[in-house]
């Protein structure tokens, strides 16, 4: 039986990909502009839903950053402390 694992997929999201998706998707709103057809008026609400979808993500990404930074700033100076008494 294959790992369950194996099979999930993943994706590393790293905050510059996901500016260039949103740059990508406003794009294409922009083109979409006012729909006319069933098929555009649909088009319209996949792109802000995508939109919507990736900026929590970006807001995630860079939330958990700015955390991950935080903590290496402290790492460092507690061992600047240490190293100078």
């Amino acid at each position: 039986m294959p790992d369950q694992d194996s099979n999930k997929l993943r994706v590393n999201l790293n905050p510059i990909s996901l500016e260039a998706d949103l740059a990508y998707f406003g794009a294409r709103l922009e083109l979409v502009g006012e729909p006319e057809t069933r098929y555009q008026a649909a088009q319209l609400k996949v792109y802000k839903a995508l939109e919507t979808a990736l900026c929590e993500n970006l807001k995630r990404l860079r939330k958990k950053e700015s955390k991950s930074s935080s903590k290496k700033k402290r790492k460092k100076s507690k061992k600047e402390d240490a190293d100078n008494p």
